[in-house]
């Protein structure tokens, strides 16, 4: 029987940057992966769909060239030559972590892993000794009853990002991060979209005051949204589906295809398998850990989307490096509260920390700086001038306790906040800080001028 240090079962965002870190702190590392290295986030997630992204982005711009002085011939979509464009992001990425385990030594075995007991994993038959293991089996679409995949008419995101031709009416469920960006792309392409929210807002898990201006500004692009309104009834039609709706917009809607976006649901089936283990499973079916990642079962770890926490790729990242430390002899936990997030919809939202319900729940005394990217300069010269920056700071202490940023370059910019956060910098901190003019960062500033009543380019608060 073959021994290792470390064992990881997965090789998506957590899985693979823990093995690396386990092996570059002097573990032998095998890693087993079912299908391919990457996982979901770079085959059939967040590379693939940022790849689409940035078409769609440029497609956008390109047909609003002359505002910008140019003039251009007719612009036509070839979406083959996108999906091969992004099939070859996909392949680039994912050579890249073949690559990086072939230079730190990390053995690969392709299979289906179980855990018959704690210091051994089995991969098509073949029994491997591993002192510590790393649960990463990542997430998969989640399916609603009588919303079921079929691959042509009711799909979900990893068959949306092979689509070689472009629905002409198409429904998305669900307005979170999933949903809400390929509605965008869609939308951005030419598509006549639907998008379905049963929460009474689009991305629901972000700032109310950001994302309430997100229906009418996608309204005016086109697109149909439906807030406070869930699916009752789908019928297959001869051509496409129709859908009856209730709630706040009720009614039938008749499409070509629906996109399930509704979120993800945890591959926990090899803990479920053999619940000798001992390791305990969450309500929604996550592998339940501490702040060390450690799961019940002693030398077991588990990290990314089957821990049912975060649903972020570099959530899951962070968790491996804790996970991979721990395993290895150290001492290290994850502190969720500067964890960043990104909604790469047209524009941009993203947010760290509270948000302010959030924090008002918590009872806070808070205190809110804002600044509009209509203020902005570059936001003007670069013609994106939908959006805000928002400062949410306990005002005991004038510690930042939440950034939230929607419009351009938003996912860029939250990690500044990150940043700041992490460091427990307090808001003037902040405007001691010399930005660099002109740029779309100085909306922070600017917001952090504000939460003071001194914002230079702000309207005076009353």
């Amino acid at each position: 029987m073959r021994q290792y240090d470390v064992a990881v079962i997965g090789s998506g965002p957590g899985g693979y940057v823990a093995a690396i870190r386990a092996a570059q702190r002097g573990a032998k590392v095998v890693v087993a992966e079912r299908k391919n290295l990457g996982g979901v986030c770079l085959n059939v997630g967040c590379i693939p769909t940022k790849t689409l992204i940035r078409s769609a982005e440029l497609y956008r711009t390109i047909q609003h060239a002359d505002e910008f002085g140019l003039k251009v011939g007719s612009v036509a979509i070839d979406l083959p030559k996108i999906i091969a464009r992004k099939d070859k992001v996909v392949g680039i990425n994912t050579g890249g972590i073949d690559g990086l385990f072939k230079g730190n030594h990390i053995d690969v075995v392709v299979g289906e892993a179980s855990i018959p007991a704690p210091g051994r994993i089995v991969v098509n038959g073949e029994e491997i000794g591993a002192t510590k293991i790393i649960i990463a089996t990542g997430g998969r679409p989640a399916v609603l009853k009588g919303l079921e995949f079929n691959g042509t008419t009711v799909i979900g995101s990893t068959e949306a990002l092979s689509m070689t031709t472009l629905p002409e009416r198409v429904a998305v469920i669900g307005a979170g991060a999933l949903g809400a960006e390929f509605a965008c792309i869609w939308n951005a392409f030419g598509a006549k979209v639907t998008l379905i929210e049963m929460m009474p807002n689009v991305l629901p898990k972000s700032d109310e005051e950001l994302t309430k201006r997100l229906p009418q500004l996608w309204k005016k692009r086109g697109m149909d949204v439906r807030t406070g309104t869930k699916v009752a009834k789908l019928e297959h039609l001869k051509k496409g589906v129709k859908l009856t709706l209730e709630g706040d917009t009720p009614g039938e809607i008749e499409v070509d295809v629906v996109l399930v976006g509704i979120g993800l649901a945890c591959n926990s089936e090899l803990v479920a398998a053999n619940p000798k283990l001992g390791i305990q499973l969450g309500k929604r079916g996550g592998i339940i850990v501490n702040e060390k990642m450690e799961t019940a079962a002693p030398g077991i770890y588990a990290i990314g989307d089957v821990i049912d926490r975060t649903w972020l790729a570099h959530g899951a990242s962070h968790e491996g490096i804790v996970a991979a430390t721990n395993a290895t002899g150290g001492n290290k936990k994850v502190d969720y509260r500067v964890l960043p997030a990104c909604n790469f919809t047209s524009p941009e939202v993203a947010s760290v920390g509270l948000t302010e319900k959030e924090a008002k729940e918590k009872g806070i005394n808070v205190k809110v700086g804002r600044f509009a990217f209509m203020a902005n300069g570059r936001a003007h010269a670069l013609g994106e001038t939908e959006g805000m920056v928002k400062i949410v700071g306990d005002a005991a202490t004038d510690e930042i306790i939440g950034v939230h940023i929607m419009g351009a370059e938003a996912g860029e910019l939250i990690a500044i906040a990150a940043l700041a956060m992490s460091m427990e910098a307090t808001v003037e901190e902040i405007i001691h800080t010399i930005h660099t003019h002109p740029t779309l960062s100085e909306a922070i500033l600017e917001a952090a001028e504000d939460y003071y009543g001194m914002g230079i380019h702000s309207k005076p608060k009353k």
